[in-house]
């Protein structure tokens, strides 16, 4: 299995807090692709280059996600992937998934290419998901 899309979002006050140099040295380092005021996103097409991130996050400090009864919790960093390459610890799609408590996801409802189609959306901006 190869990753397709990757995203990982972390929160403004958590890169101070962690990161080299903190926000200054993420900006410097291009780590974040969007941000909304308190939460920055990272995104990549390559799965190997967010392990290697993911890694050095981990390094610097950030709480990886833990497998506690079944539920994968995340901490610092919340990880979202379409598909999971195999070196991931957990296989998320067998676990439930407990977001870290400053991230806030609106899961849109799913629909298919034709009902995004006749709904008028554009069909590269859906994504079934709304980070705010």
């Amino acid at each position: 299995m190869r990753s397709q899309f990757e995203s990982l979002f972390t929160s403004k006050d958590i890169v101070r807090a962690k990161y080299p140099n903190g926000w200054v040295g993420w900006l410097n380092d291009k780590m974040s692709d969007d941000d909304d005021g308190r939460i920055t996103r990272f995104s990549t097409m390559d799965g190997r280059y967010m392990y290697v991130i993911v890694e050095k996050l981990i390094d610097y400090g950030f709480k990886p996600p833990e497998l506690i009864d079944d539920t994968i919790h995340f901490h610092d960093f919340y990880l979202n992937v379409y598909e999971y390459l195999d070196y991931a610890k957990f296989d998320c799609s067998k676990h439930n998934i407990k977001t870290p408590y400053w991230l806030n996801i609106k899961p849109q409802p799913e629909k298919s290419v034709k009902e995004i189609y006749e709904s008028g959306l554009d069909l590269y901006d859906y994504n079934g998901l709304d980070y705010s």
